[in-house]
């Protein structure tokens, strides 16, 4: 069974990579990160606010390939 821990807005200290798009996360911008435990694996989730935006208003919010979405446009 999944567990995921509530999704926190932070400010990247470091660069990070949006484990939807792919594209960085910069220095100083804002992102959505959180923790998904299934299997007794665990991994940290970071996105774009608009991608993860994107993500919801899709039905299966749950299951994204990594790395394999698109960032939405307007959005640099």
């Amino acid at each position: 069974m999944m567990y995921c821990t509530p999704a926190e807005q932070r400010k990247a200290r470091v660069s990070h990579r949006c484990t939807n798009c792919g594209e960085a996360i910069e220095v100083g911008t804002e992102y959505v990160r959180w923790a998904s435990y299934d299997d007794g694996k665990c991994f940290t989730n970071k996105m774009h606010p608009e991608c993860i935006a994107s993500l919801e208003e899709e039905s299966d919010f749950g299951e994204y390939t990594l790395y394999g979405g698109e960032r939405p446009s307007g959005e640099a």
